[in-house]
Parts: structure tokens; sequence; C-alpha cells
């Protein structure tokens, strides 16, 4: 089991997200303050696949997460910037539960691809990767439990807009 990491806390902010299933259906409704989403598994897992599985929402919640970070932190240090692209690649395996007798999905590696355009140089795109990297919490949250992440930055050259 991973051993919890404590960090001081500044603040305490709260986020909620409800979702409801009924009777002999995995489609979950989701909703987050004045949004909404649709979770659920595919037909070889029982599901309809109805929406993405929860497992594909975390990364996406991981890819975005990072992509909102490098782009406050770009905005931040007044880089110009085009298209941030970021892959992530979540690898779970089956392990033993919380009781010897179960076996659950847990992460075990995770790949994050950056692709970030920019003209800024290579310094200022270096302390961009130092500052950004360090504020995605879920990327923290992998950190805390011990999830081995591969993190692959790519600086690409900024698009030349059409006029």
């Amino acid at each position: 089991m991973a051993t919890l990491r404590l960090k001081e806390q500044f603040e305490c902010n709260t986020r909620t997200a409800t979702a409801v299933t009924t009777s002999g259906s995995l489609h979950c409704d989701i909703t987050m303050d004045n949004h909404s989403a649709i979770i659920d598994e595919p037909p070889e897992r029982g599901g309809e696949d109805d929406g993405a599985t929860p497992l594909l929402h975390f990364a996406a919640s991981f890819a975005s997460c990072q992509a909102i970070q490098v782009a406050k932190v770009a905005q931040a240090m007044r880089l110009e910037y085009g298209q941030i692209k970021i892959d992530v690649t979540l690898d779970t395996a089956r392990s033993v539960g919380r009781d010897d007798d179960t076996r659950i999905i847990r992460f075990v590696g995770a790949k994050m691809v950056i692709n970030v355009e920019s003209s800024a140089s290579d310094a200022k795109l270096a302390r961009l990767k130092t500052l950004a990297i360090d504020r995605c919490p879920i990327g923290a949250l992998l950190d805390d439990a011990d999830v081995d992440t591969v993190i692959v930055w790519n600086n690409l050259p900024l698009a030349q807009s059409k006029a």
C-alpha cells in the first residue's frame, strides 16, 4: 500500500461530483456543478459504451489539468505560444485488494507527452517546464501514490498564423 506524504495545506477548496446509476446498468449520469457527463463501461465489461470509462476520464483529467497548468504558467511568464497538446497513457494492472481474496486495478505507470508550440528561448521553455510540471494536482496524486510517471516535453516551433 502507498504511504501518504502529507504536505502543508494553505487552504481547502471543495469540489463535488455526483454519480447516479440504476439497477441493472453501469451507465452513470454525472453532475459537477453546472456541468454533466456520462460514464459507462464497454459491453465486454457489462456496460453499453454510452460514455468513456472512469479510467479514461481520469486520463483525460490528468491531460487537461496539465495542459491548463502549462497555459497558466506560460501566460504568467508572458510567453507567446500556440497549441499545447498533451497525450497521457495510464498503465494499470490487477493486484491484491484490501482483502487478500480480491483483486483490484491499480495504476502502475503513466506517460505524459507534452507538445508546446512556442517561439520562446530554450531557457524560457525550460523554466516553463519546471514551473508547470509541479502544479497539476492530479500529477501530485500519482506522485503521492508512487506511480512511476514518465514525462516527455517537446518544444515545437510556433506555427505561423495565416493572415
